[in-house]
């Protein structure tokens, strides 16, 4: 029975970890004005955009602020040099915004929910003192994790659009995210590529915790069997 347990807490064990990387990269990425401001620019420039580049900088910022629940409004005006006044955003354009602080205010949930829970688990892991099977239930999770992010990533090379659309269609219950780049500053702004940039940082986050997690569970399973051969020299 304990080694049942043990096994099922090593494998949730490493999905707690897994969620909680996902979900603190997504709100991290998502409260990081500079980094948003960056991508901005790098992926979509002035002369794509008609946003002059000073004003980046406070783009990023405000989104970032709209999205962790800083600011109630998205919405961004500037001046040009004439003291001309510009209007960033649209109504529908701040719809879909709206529908995104859901998700990343989500995600902020659910890195604090599945954080506990990784605590939980190893304290019930080393509780149970089954550690080969904690290791082996590791392992089994980090193998089923491996396949579904493989072919997530597979999805990306080969149709990076098919995937991109059915996140959205997943993700949203409207057609909101459907942004046309003549009219709409955001989608000039957020181009495919800017996604894929900070969606190769999580990946990134994912795969350094993954590491973690699989040298955790070699070192927990090698730790048990150097146990065990240690019990049975001083029986001899």
């Amino acid at each position: 029975m304990k080694t049942a347990a043990a096994r099922l807490c090593g494998f949730l064990l490493v999905w707690a970890v897994i969620l909680f990387t996902l979900a603190a990269a997504v709100y991290g990425i998502a409260g990081n004005g500079d980094l948003l401001s960056r991508e901005m620019l790098r992926h979509a420039p002035p002369e794509t955009t008609g946003l002059p580049e000073t004003e980046y900088p406070g783009v990023g910022r405000m989104t970032a602020a709209y999205l962790t629940g800083q600011e109630e409004t998205f919405q961004y005006i500037w001046t040009d040099a004439n003291d001309r006044g510009y209007v960033g955003f649209q109504k529908h354009e701040a719809d879909h915004m709206a529908d995104c602080r859901g998700l990343i205010g989500l995600a902020g949930t659910l890195r604090w929910i599945t954080g506990a829970a990784a605590l939980l688990l190893t304290g019930i892991g080393i509780l149970l003192r089954r550690r080969k099977a904690l290791a082996d239930g590791m392992l089994t999770g980090l193998c089923t994790a491996g396949v579904l992010f493989a072919g997530i990533a597979v999805w990306a090379l080969v149709n990076f659009d098919g995937l991109f659309v059915t996140f959205h269609r997943v993700a949203f219950t409207n057609d909101g995210w459907l942004l046309d780049p003549r009219t709409d500053l955001l989608i000039r702004l957020m181009p495919v590529n800017f996604f894929v940039s900070l969606g190769t940082r999580i990946m990134i986050w994912i795969l350094v915790a993954g590491i973690v997690l699989f040298c955790t569970g070699k070192s927990v399973h090698h730790a048990e069997i150097r146990s065990k051969h240690e019990k049975t020299d001083t029986a001899e």
